[in-house]
């Protein structure tokens, strides 16, 4: 079976360098969706990159709560007074034990979708920088502010296990179980490329998904 893959490029705007590999790998033809990171030191140049490929590219919001600072202000019991995130450990440990309030977790989800708006970018998608889509208590936040939006949420199931994505998933098990009766059925295709990150056999873990895939048509998240 030869699979339909979707190149996916998240990290638009974390950096002017991470965006400009975004685009090169845009230009270049492979990539086809890409999510934009509006807490990125990037952002407004990642921004009018994505502008320029409404139409042509599926463009999304990549969703940071271990990235830059909230673009709604403090979030009692996760940021620092000034705003910023916390580093990806810290940020589990937080929200695992139900630090922030719900409230203003949706409150975030939703301002750094207003961000990308005022930004120009239009969003058929949501996925998370360090999968944070998938963290407790964020989850439900996504999963409320994207269903009243319409916004697909990738469908990472079929990740391949790693230390990091056994640290996300460990985490978040408890909550996602619950979560899972109103997941969000649109026309979500299997999202998996997080084990490949980071990895010096990255060609050959390429491969070797390529020949066993997770389903006739996925995703594939990747960093230019």
């Amino acid at each position: 079976m030869i699979p339909r893959v979707v190149f996916h490029a998240d990290d638009l705007g974390i950096s002017p360098g991470v965006s400009r590999g975004v685009a090169r790998a845009v230009e270049a033809g492979p990539v086809r969706a890409v999510s934009l990171c509006v807490t990125g030191d990037d952002a407004e140049g990642g921004a009018a990159l994505a502008r320029r490929w409404i139409g042509e590219v599926d463009l999304g919001l990549h969703l940071s709560f271990t990235l830059g600072r909230a673009v709604s202000g403090p979030i009692d019991g996760l940021t620092d007074g000034l705003g910023r995130f916390p580093p990806l450990p810290e940020a589990l440990a937080r929200l695992r034990l139900g630090l922030p309030p719900s409230a203003l977790l949706r409150r975030e989800v939703r301002a750094q979708l207003d961000r990308a708006a005022a930004l120009g970018v239009p969003l058929a998608h949501l996925d998370g920088h360090h999968h944070a889509h998938t963290f407790p208590g964020v989850r439900d936040a996504v999963l409320s502010v994207a269903g009243h939006l319409r916004l697909r949420v990738p469908d990472d199931r079929w990740a391949r296990p790693t230390p990091r994505t056994l640290l996300i998933r460990g985490l978040a098990r408890a909550f996602r179980r619950r979560a899972a009766a109103r997941e969000i059925p649109l026309d979500a295709l299997p999202f998996t490329g997080l084990d490949l990150h980071d990895r010096a056999d990255f060609a050959a873990r390429l491969v070797a998904l390529l020949a066993a895939p997770p389903a006739p048509a996925f995703e594939l998240m990747v960093h230019p």
